[in-house]
């Protein structure tokens, strides 16, 4: 939901979800593809609250050549700079 001024709410549960995915994305590893496949999935849908940053989850992690650490790596950043934006006290 958008607010005046280009502010975005989204309901404590969704921002709960962000703060699990983030922690879960630290701790998958790199050679468990299954995790991280299901990991993906989840984040992706866990960011329709921001279609920027879901577009950009979607190019840099699903859809990249790179490996799965840095995938990792930038989807935990992509799923923080979402939250921060929207619940800056939750990162």
């Amino acid at each position: 939901m958008c607010l005046p001024g280009g502010a975005m709410r989204i309901s404590e549960e969704t921002k709960l979800q962000a703060i699990r995915l983030i922690d879960e994305g630290g701790r998958i590893e790199p050679s468990n593809s299954e995790a991280f496949n299901a990991w993906l999935q989840a984040s992706c849908e866990a960011l329709d609250f921001d279609p920027i940053y879901q577009g950009r989850f979607f190019r840099y992690c699903c859809s990249s050549h790179d490996s799965i650490s840095m995938r990792l790596y930038l989807g935990i950043w992509l799923l923080k700079q979402a939250l921060h934006k929207v619940a800056p006290d939750k990162v």
